[in-house]
């Protein structure tokens, strides 16, 4: 239980730290827009004269940048002006008909579609540049019987390049002496304005994402766009202000709605959160293990004789060429198979010697079902029912790669079906994990909503909902008792396997093993290459060879991954000893729209 609590710990950590920090961005974007600086004078004639400043940052290799402005509820766009800002100097662009990638210095008007495109020809790669761009939006301004309005969207929806901080800097013609001048912005919530002076207001916003439109409305006397065209024979003053202030009272609405709806979820994932940590430690102390004595565990000896693919299973190491070849030396060892030599040809070379893999018995109930299936597959499935070469399971896998797999994968199913029905896994605590898998739902779905209304005990729901997810998962595959003591063992006798077999001198071979540890050491991918000389040795004993043969072939196969056997596994199943199948588990309101105008920018 300290284990699994302590991972529990680790992850929450982890997962808290990771929502503290907000996430501006997954990946870095090619390009940005720092600042987007907007000088904007109304003019007495109605129309609007721009000037903007766009700094962009080139992350990537781009040709130039593009200005898009929006015609609607407008009579057009004249006076385009562009140039480049270095410090306090300037450099002018050239209007042209045509121009290629890679020119510098120019730029084109396009006209498509019920917008206007400014295309900025100025190659550039990992750096800064300030575009100064000016224009005469005509008729923007609408005059009524009773007052002036200036409806306009500075920055369109369109526009799909991020923007750290979007200003507007707004220019009247004439000065607020009689406090008519009320003036509203619509776009992202964070924005604010300001009454600069008499005559000038201020719209700031910072960190605009794409896609957002920022659009203000402004309501002045009529005098002050005396000269207008654009002329609506109606008052209109009451009803833009009864428009605007109905959004500021849906605004209001909404806000409240969510503040209480923010406050009772928030209540409710409180109380969740602290039902899941007294029930999760609940359920923690309940199936906590009980301690079996492990520190006076031989871990020279193998746990039980269960066999090397089983044992490969319970430490959820990784199926192998190794484990395939010691289950064959584990049931040479039982006496249901014997290795042999091959006849060799004679323009083969010795490394390509070939080996025979000869049925001694047929399979019976003494071995598992894995066992049983391997021997099937091997023998009957490869072979001709009494034997099996190298070359023949190589020639199988080569011309047969579908069924090779699946008989494969049938082992491998085979394998964790005897872990279950050996006693190695609990299924009486399956229901709780189904349990704690349903509950996972509803507790993240409830800490989403939470934080979606503001309030911050979302967190502490989602990672509830996290760690209820992981513990049930654990559950579903908890070991039993006996299952998580061999597991124990298996991993210590992995280990102390490791340190025998890191030998580096001849002196240290008398302290290498020599019994079925080393076939069961070979199946958890442990193994070493063995000096040649302790394999010619004469001080063994008598009969080291003739009552072990199956040590023989260890020698030889732990000794060499070259081999034909070796090899022809590799080939089919893992590609290398190392690889194969793993066991595992005063601002803006909303709303708005309705003005003219937009657009965006971004890069080519």
């Amino acid at each position: 239980m300290k284990k699994i609590f302590t991972k529990l710990l680790i992850f929450l950590f982890i997962f808290i730290s990771i929502l503290s920090f907000p996430i501006t961005a997954n990946a870095q974007e090619d390009l940005t827009i720092p600042n987007w600086m907007v000088e904007a004078q109304l003019l007495n004639t109605g129309d609007l004269h721009i000037v903007e400043d766009l700094t962009y940052r080139f992350n990537d290799d781009f040709n130039g940048v593009f200005r898009e402005i929006v015609l609607d509820k407008t009579s057009g766009v004249s006076d385009i002006k562009v140039e480049e800002i270095t410090g306090s100097s300037s450099k002018l662009y050239t209007q042209v008909e045509k121009a290629k990638k890679g020119e510098q210095g120019v730029f084109l008007v396009k006209e498509e579609k019920e917008k206007l495109i400014i295309q900025i020809f100025s190659p550039s790669e990992n750096e800064e540049k300030t575009f100064r761009i000016g224009y005469l939006i005509k008729n923007v301004a609408t005059k009524y019987n009773d007052t002036g309005e200036l409806y306009y969207k500075f920055l369109g929806g369109e526009n799909e390049t991020p923007i750290d901080s979007f200003a507007v800097n707004l220019h009247l013609p004439g000065e607020d002496t009689s406090n008519k001048v009320k003036v509203f912005a619509h776009g992202p919530l964070n924005g604010q304005i300001e009454k600069k002076t008499e005559d000038t207001f201020t719209l700031q916003v910072n960190a605009v994402p794409s896609n957002t439109f920022i659009e203000g409305r402004v309501v002045f006397p009529k005098e002050f766009i005396s000269l207008s065209q654009n002329i609506v024979d109606k008052d209109n003053y009451t009803n833009i202000l009864e428009e605007e202030a109905s959004k500021e009272r849906q605004l209001e609405k909404k806000a409240e709605r969510k503040r209480i709806l923010g406050k009772t979820f928030g209540q409710a994932s409180l109380i969740a959160t602290a039902s899941s940590i007294m029930l999760l430690l609940f359920f923690l102390i309940l199936f906590r293990r009980e301690k079996d004595g492990f520190q006076n565990y031989d871990r020279t000896t193998i746990p039980e004789d269960c066999t090397p693919a089983l044992a490969c299973y319970l430490t959820s190491s990784i199926v192998s060429t190794d484990t395939i070849v010691a289950t064959i030396l584990d049931l040479f060892r039982k006496g249901y198979i014997k290795l042999e030599k091959a006849a060799q040809g004679k323009n083969k070379s010795t490394k390509n010697q070939p080996y025979i893999i000869r049925k001694m018995r047929e399979p019976d109930g003494t071995l598992l079902s894995h066992e049983r299936h391997f021997m099937d597959w091997f023998i009957n499935k490869i072979g001709n029912g009494s034997l099996v070469t190298t070359d023949q399971i190589k020639d199988f896998n080569d011309k047969n790669s579908t069924q090779s797999y699946k008989l494969h994968a049938n082992w491998v199913k085979k394998i964790k079906k005897d872990a279950v029905e050996k006693g190695h896994f609990d299924k009486s605590k399956r229901k709780y994990g189904v349990f704690f898998l349903v509950l996972f739902i509803p507790l993240l779905v409830l800490g989403i909503l939470t934080l979606v209304y503001g309030n911050l005990w979302g967190i502490g729901s989602i990672v509830m909902a996290v760690l209820l997810f992981i513990y049930g998962i654990t559950l579903l595959y908890r070991r039993s008792d006996y299952g998580y003591k061999q597991y124990k063992r298996w991993v210590a006798f992995k280990k102390q396997m490791k340190n025998r077999m890191n030998m580096s001198s001849q002196q240290n071979m008398t302290t290498y093993p020599q019994d079925i540890s080393l076939i069961y050491a070979l199946g958890l991918g442990v193994g070493n290459s063995i000096d040649k000389t302790f394999m010619d040795k004469d001080d063994h004993g008598d009969g080291f060879y003739d009552h072990n043969s199956w040590l023989l072939w260890y020698f030889l196969f732990a000794n060499n991954h070259n081999n034909s056997l070796s090899k022809s596994i590799d080939q089919s199943w893992g590609g290398s000893s190392g690889s194969g199948s793993s066991f595992t588990g005063g601002g803006f309101t909303g709303g708005g729209g309705g003005g003219a105008g937009g657009g965006g920018a971004g890069g080519f």
